[in-house]
């Protein structure tokens, strides 16, 4: 499993297209460190592939963040996981309006988000 650090948090490969990406700052505030995270990411793993976003410790990512992340990833579908109801509420409501260009949905079970990126084509994690 290839394990990424960047300043954001980490990354690991769960399967040849799988990456699971966990945020280790609980402030999402600077656009130059996501989008060095990103590069990153891309150098290790490439693109079109699907991600596992743990962003459990964020406690607040600005807009301009958020609207960066919906349109330049080259994901094939991303799920994220969030702590609680109240935060995948409003995150859904941000998605639904911000319309990533690929498929995307919050989980609180990081199983129910595997399960859910398999059905989308991931491969399931290598045991």
């Amino acid at each position: 499993m290839k394990k990424v650090i960047t300043p954001l948090g980490e990354a690991y490969q769960l399967s040849d297209n799988l990456v699971k990406s966990v945020t280790l700052l609980d402030k999402v505030n600077d656009l130059e460190v996501v989008k060095e995270h990103i590069r990153l990411l891309r150098a290790e793993y490439g693109e079109g592939l699907y991600y596992l976003s743990d962003t459990r410790l964020v406690k607040h990512a600005n807009l301009e963040v958020r609207k960066y992340l919906a349109k330049h990833s080259r994901a094939k579908a991303a799920a994220i996981l969030a702590i609680n109801s109240t935060t995948i509420m409003f995150s859904n409501l941000f998605i639904s309006f911000s319309r990533p260009p690929y498929p995307t949905k919050l989980f609180k079970e990081e199983a129910d988000a595997i399960a859910w990126l398999v059905e989308q084509g991931a491969e399931a994690p290598k045991k």
